[in-house]
Formats: structure tokens, sequence, C-alpha cells
């Protein structure tokens, strides 16, 4: 049987191949990119991150992949996000997708110490994405969220 996934990775090749806009030198980097962002997709599901999440990033992935223009596009948009925080302020790629950053704070704040900016980063992704206050965000029970691929 085909998963979400799979079909979502066939919808992508197929409009990557049928476009006459897409230059060819990218297309091979372009079939490994789309890969490798599920095989990352497969990673975060086995340390815990919630499935609807993963599908609205992987959606977003793949588009970012198509929407690429370079190598160093592609290759930005396929790898996991590399969030830059540079005097008081954090700097977003756009070739990063903001879901994929809050996996990824996810992950690492369970067995780590985050610093307040670190912290403010994870609570302000946490809030954008799931849409959600700040004020529910740290008191009582959080109302029940699904995400879902626009």
């Amino acid at each position: 049987m085909i998963s979400n996934w799979d079909f979502s990775l066939v919808l992508a090749i197929s409009e990557l191949l049928v476009d006459p806009q897409q230059p060819s030198s990218l297309l091979d980097i372009k079939l490994h990119a789309f890969q490798k962002a599920k095989d990352l997709m497969l990673q975060y599901e086995k340390r815990g991150i919630r499935r609807d999440l993963l599908d609205v990033i992987l959606d977003k992935k793949l588009k970012l992949i198509l929407k690429a223009e370079t190598a160093n596009e592609v290759k930005r948009a396929s790898e996991p996000p590399k969030p830059v925080y540079n005097y008081g302020t954090w700097r977003e790629d756009p070739f990063s997708v903001p879901e994929e950053e809050l996996a990824m704070w996810a992950i690492i704040s369970p067995n780590n110490m985050l610093s307040q900016p670190a912290q403010e980063r994870y609570m302000d992704l946490f809030t954008r994405v799931f849409g959600i206050t700040r004020e529910q965000l740290t008191n009582g029970p959080l109302p029940d969220v699904k995400l879902e691929v626009q």
C-alpha cells in the first residue's frame, strides 16, 4: 500500500518532470532532495514528532525544492533548518520550514538546557505553527489542534 508520503513524493516528481521551466541541470539534484526530505520525516517520526506536523513539513519542503532555482537553494530546502541567532534576532532562511525548526527544538529540548533566546524561539514557533497564544501555551491544558496540509 502506498503511504501519504509516497503519494506526495509521486506528485512532486510528476510536477517536476512536466515543468518545462525546470532546468535539466537540477533534475537529478531535486529528485535526490525529495528522497532526502522523506528520509528526514522518517527520522523525525522515530523521535516522536507528530504525524500531522510531519505531513505539513514534507509538503512544504517538497514545494520549496520544486521552487528552488539553484543547487544551493535545493540543498537548503532539503536539509534540516539551521536557525541563526545574531544580535538579539533570529534569522529565518526563506528555504527553511518553521514547522521543521519547531520539530528540531522538540527533539533537542528534552535533553538540553535551552538558553533564554532559544526558549523564546521555541515558544514563538509553537504559537505560530499551532495558532495558539502564549497564554494558552503557558497556562493550563493546551487545546487539541490538528495541523493539515494546505
